[in-house]
């Protein structure tokens, strides 16, 4: 199982075992880490948005190219919707915006 490893917005550090089989966001809430996600998972606010330090995910769909290019982000795989993305081996990620509820 992939190891990802996260420093949330608070600066915590969180390390879990997940699978390629669940996004990122399942996977933080499965592990119990706060992970702000407004519109639930589903790739309409961008607010689960992760900087990729190290490691490899999925491919980029759509939905989530759309989402971030909507929000001003790069498209070049640094920032990912953790909603959409899914781990492809160990990981590296830092939140962006606040835990769940905060406003930034």
């Amino acid at each position: 199982m992939p190891t990802v490893r996260i420093e949330a917005a608070d600066g915590q550090t969180h390390e879990l075992e997940t699978s390629p089989a669940y996004s990122l966001l399942i996977a933080l809430q499965r592990a119990g880490v706060a992970h702000r996600h407004d519109c639930g998972g589903k790739a309409l606010c961008g607010t689960c948005r992760v900087r990729v330090l190290a490691g490899r995910l999925s491919p980029m769909g759509e939905r989530e190219r759309l989402r971030l290019q909507a929000v001003g982000e790069s498209l070049d795989g640094t920032v990912r919707l953790a909603c959409q993305a899914r781990p492809g081996g160990a990981l590296r990620l830092k939140a962006i915006l606040g835990l769940q509820g905060e406003r930034s």
